[in-house]
Order: C-alpha cells, then sequence, then structure tokens
C-alpha cells in the first residue's frame, strides 16, 4: 500500500511528462512576451518613429559627407596643381612672397572625409580638414564642418542618436511593466503557480524583450543601408559592411543592458507606476544629463585654451625667434663677409660661402632647437591639459551606458577619439621627417641688416618627390574594433551585470 501523505508512481509520472522543459518553458514565456510587445501601441509607435527618422537623418549624413567630400576634392586638385608647378619641384621651405600663392601648401595633408560618419557623426565632422607645415612645426587647418547658424548645432541627428536615445527610451518602456505590471494584474502568481521556474520565467521575459527591441533596430539599421545608396552613399563595399555589422552588434548589447536594467527595476517594485518613474529618472540621468555633465565638469576642473588661441601663441613666437634668427645671421654674414650692416647681397656670401656656412650651421641648428623646445612646449601643455580633461569627463562618463555606446559606436564607424589620436600620431611623425629633410637644413637662409632682409639659396632645394610620403592612419575593421574594446568591455559588463542582479531580485521578489 502506498501511504496517503505519499504521491503515487503513477501521479509523479503524469507530473514529469506535464512539466515543460527548462528550454520549452523559456520559450513559452518568450512567445507570449514577444507577441504582447510587438502588438502593443507603444512598441509600434517608437518603433515607426526610429524608422521614420532613419531615412531622413541619412539623408542629411550623406549630404553632409558628399559636401565634404567636394571640398576634399577641391583641395586635393588645387595641391594638385602646386606640385606639378615650381613649388613642387624646388621646395624651399619658406612661403615665397613673389609668387601668388603659399608654396608651403604642396606639403598639406588632407583629411578625407569618413562615409560612416552619415550613421554615426562623431568627430567627423569637427576634425581638421587639412594639416600645413613649416619650420614653425604644424597648423590645423579648419574643422570639415563648421555650424553657422543655431540650427546646425540643434539639428544634428543620426542614427547612434535614434539607437542611443530613441530605441534606449523603447527598452525602458517596454520592460518597466514586464515583472510589476504582471503582479499588478496578478498573472504573475498565475504564472509561478505552473511548473515554471522563476529563473526559466524571467529568462522568457529577458528572450521575449530582447528579441522585441531588435526588430526596430534591425529594420533601422537595413532602412540606414538602403537610405544610403539611394542618397549616393555606398557603404556595402566589404570593409565599411563590416563596421556596419559590428556596430549592429554593439547596439544589440546596448538596448540588451537597458532591457536588463528594465527587468531589475521591474523585479525591485511592487508597482509599475514606481518602476515606470525609476526608470525614466535612470534614463534621463545616463542618457541625457551625465554626458553633458561630466563634460561641464571636466572644462571647469581642468580649463583647455582654444585651438585657435594656441596657434596664435605658437605664429606669435615663431615670428619672434625667426627675426631674432635672421638678425643674428646677418650680423655674422657683416663679420665674415666685411660688408656694412645694411648691405646684405648674394654676391659675397658665395665668395665666403664656406666661412658663412660654418658660422651660420650651429647657429641655425641652436635657433631651430630653441623655437622647437617652445613650440612643443605649448603643445605639450595644451595636450596634457587637454588629456587631464578627457580622462576627467571619461571617469565620470563610465557611469552611462549610453556614454559608452557612443564613445564604442564612434570608434567603430572612425569617427572616435581613437580616429583622433591615431591622425595626431600620423602628423607628427611626419612632422619630424620634414623636419630632418629640410628645415633643420634649410635649402634657403634669410640675413636680417637695419635697413631689410635678403633670402639667398644655401643648397638645391628639394622636390616633391624627394621628400617622404605621407601615410594617413588605418581605417579597416580590425582598427575600429581595437579602438572601441574598452567601451565595448564596458557595455557587456553593464548587460551582464544588470542581468544577473535581475535574476537575484526576482528570485527574492515577493509575488502575492
Amino acid at each position: 500500500m502506498v501511504a496517503a501523505d505519499e504521491p503515487s508512481s503513477d501521479a509523479a509520472g503524469l507530473r514529469e511528462v506535464s512539466a515543460p522543459s527548462a528550454g520549452h518553458a523559456v520559450w513559452m514565456v518568450a512567445r507570449r512576451e514577444l507577441i504582447d510587445q510587438l502588438t502593443s501601441m507603444r512598441f509600434l509607435a517608437i518603433a515607426l518613429l526610429v524608422v521614420g527618422l532613419t531615412p531622413l537623418a541619412v539623408y542629411v549624413g550623406a549630404r553632409d559627407y558628399i559636401n565634404r567630400l567636394q571640398d576634399f576634392s577641391r583641395l586635393s586638385a588645387e595641391r594638385q596643381a602646386l606640385a606639378s608647378g615650381p613649388a613642387g619641384k624646388a621646395i624651399k621651405g619658406y612661403d615665397d612672397p613673389w609668387t601668388p600663392e603659399n608654396d608651403l601648401l604642396v606639403l598639406r595633408v588632407l583629411r578625407p572625409p569618413e562615409p560612416m560618419s552619415a550613421l554615426v557623426r562623431g568627430l567627423d565632422g569637427a576634425l581638421p580638414q587639412y594639416w600645413d607645415f613649416s619650420s614653425a612645426g604644424h597648423s590645423e587647418g579648419p574643422p570639415a564642418t563648421r555650424p553657422r547658424r543655431l540650427i546646425d548645432a540643434l539639428g544634428q541627428m543620426d542614427l547612434e542618436f535614434l539607437i542611443r536615445v530613441v530605441l534606449g527610451l523603447l527598452a525602458v518602456l517596454l520592460a518597466f511593466d514586464a515583472v510589476a505590471g504582471e503582479k499588478e494584474s496578478g498573472t504573475l502568481r498565475m504564472a509561478l503557480s505552473q511548473p515554471i521556474s522563476r529563473s526559466a520565467f524571467l529568462a522568457g521575459k529577458l528572450v521575449g524583450g530582447v528579441i522585441s527591441i531588435t526588430v526596430p533596430l534591425v529594420a533601422a539599421f537595413l532602412t540606414g543601408l538602403i537610405s544610403g545608396q539611394l542618397f549616393g552613399l555606398d557603404l556595402l563595399k566589404n570593409s565599411d559592411l563590416a563596421r556596419v555589422g559590428l556596430l549592429a552588434i554593439t547596439a544589440s548589447i546596448y538596448l540588451w543592458g537597458f532591457y536588463s536594467l528594465g527587468l531589475l527595476v521591474s523585479s525591485s517594485f511592487g508597482s509599475q507606476k514606481t518602476t515606470l518613474v525609476v526608470l525614466l529618472v535612470v534614463w534621463v540621468c545616463s542618457v541625457l544629463a551625465l554626458p553633458p555633465v561630466s563634460t561641464l565638469l571636466a572644462r571647469a576642473v581642468v580649463p583647455v585654451a582654444a585651438t585657435q588661441t594656441v596657434e596664435a601663441r605658437k605664429r606669435a613666437l615663431s615670428d619672434d625667434l625667426q627675426r631674432e634668427c635672421e638678425t643674428t645671421l646677418g650680423r655674422v654674414y657683416n663679420q665674415v663677409t666685411g660688408q656694412p650692416e645694411d648691405a646684405v647681397n648674394s654676391g659675397p656670401y658665395y665668395k665666403n660661402k664656406t666661412a658663412v656656412d660654418s658660422k651660420i650651421g650651429p647657429i641655425l641648428l641652436e635657433y631651430l632647437n630653441r623655437r622647437r623646445r617652445n613650440l612643443d612646449g605649448l603643445d605639450r601643455d595644451a595636450d596634457r591639459r587637454a588629456t587631464r580633461q578627457n580622462t576627467v569627463a571619461n571617469g565620470i562618463m563610465i557611469l552611462s551606458p549610453a556614454a559608452a555606446f557612443a564613445n564604442a559606436a564612434a570608434n567603430l564607424a572612425g569617427t572616435g577619439d581613437t580616429c583622433r589620436v591615431s591622425w595626431a600620431a600620423v602628423i607628427q611623425r611626419h612632422e619630424t621627417e620634414l623636419n630632418s629633410l629640410l628645415f633643420e637644413n634649410p635649402p634657403m637662409i634669410t640675413f636680417r641688416s637695419r635697413v631689410g632682409s635678403t633670402t639667398i639659396p644655401r643648397r638645391t632645394p628639394p622636390s616633391l618627390a624627394g621628400l617622404p610620403t605621407f601615410a594617413a592612419p588605418r581605417s579597416d575593421a580590425a582598427t575600429a574594433i581595437n579602438g572601441a574594446l574598452p567601451s565595448l568591455g564596458l557595455l557587456g559588463l553593464y548587460a551582464g551585470l544588470f542581468t544577473v542582479i535581475a535574476f537575484v531580485a526576482f528570485s527574492r521578489y515577493d509575488v502575492r
């Protein structure tokens, strides 16, 4: 006989047959969640908003890219025309005042616009169009895109903005009642009375929610790619398409993190109204408030002079040192040649060239080193302050998943801080090469007297072909991933941490 308080083997077997497997239970909850979310008005309204705004954002980004590409082509043609003339055949190391153009422009390095900036604007429009080189070092050209009106600053929107702000909000709105709403309606207690574990229930909620939020994300990317093709922007090349795919994966991790955060908060409060308020506050702080506040605090703690101010200081210092050097060289010329102080010409120089060059060589090197130390000191001070400011801002923004996504997206698109640092490194390397081959041993020398100055050739000027060719930084998918890895790791950490804590919170949740 079987004891009354013990289940029979038949009953136990029936329960084993009727109890769904963990995977089946997760899928049943996920399917129900998916149907509920995809048919809700909040989902349809925001999803249609994102998909509808994507072509507009891509159109504006594509127009801006094409305009900057036209400027790049124009500047390239001007530099090529200059290089094919006397300035490219004999680079004197200074601007000849008798020529209509600046001869040093033949050394100009142009930065092509990034096609991915149509999807993720980042810093691409704010970086310089070009860099010029002289004996005083390098100087930056104007930004590639300069806002001239208030609407230019307020009307900036790209695909990254739509994902970070609008789809981030959708993730919050889909998750706020996932648990608390089920409790208020009484369906949570009924669901958990079935042979399904709490972990399987919440896993189903997570899977269904993440799939739901991925639907408009995929639609937005597909719309963006199609719009780009229609508007003259080809992003289907292998390298660009790979980065678009990486960007979509990064966006999925970001939205997964926000949906997990919503489940965590929903599993911590019994009222869906309270959950919604808490999540909206968190969303506003993370997405809208923390990034600009961190920048403002960093600027207040570590002020940095404007680039134009630093360039003006460098030009003034360089001009003063140049005049001082030319005056000193003029005195040496007069001492060696025996010419009066107000007379400087090429005849006596060539008669005493060996003696004059032996005297002026160390003086030139001394002044070049002084100029380089002083100018590099200004650059290092500005770079040090900018690095400290960036460190302070990033230290605060580390608290924001939205800031981590923005950094990762920009670096994957080639429009982030990694791009800026890469260009700065190659510009510095190119400047060092030009210094050693051109400016440290100038082909032309200027002697200044009391009544004026005279420039005299010292050696045969090199041609542009005889100088090192500039090598732009790499912009392939592997480089983009390396630059985005820290932000990607932070996004993954947030998503995983929110998910784990949500499961812990739901395991202790009072379903009554």
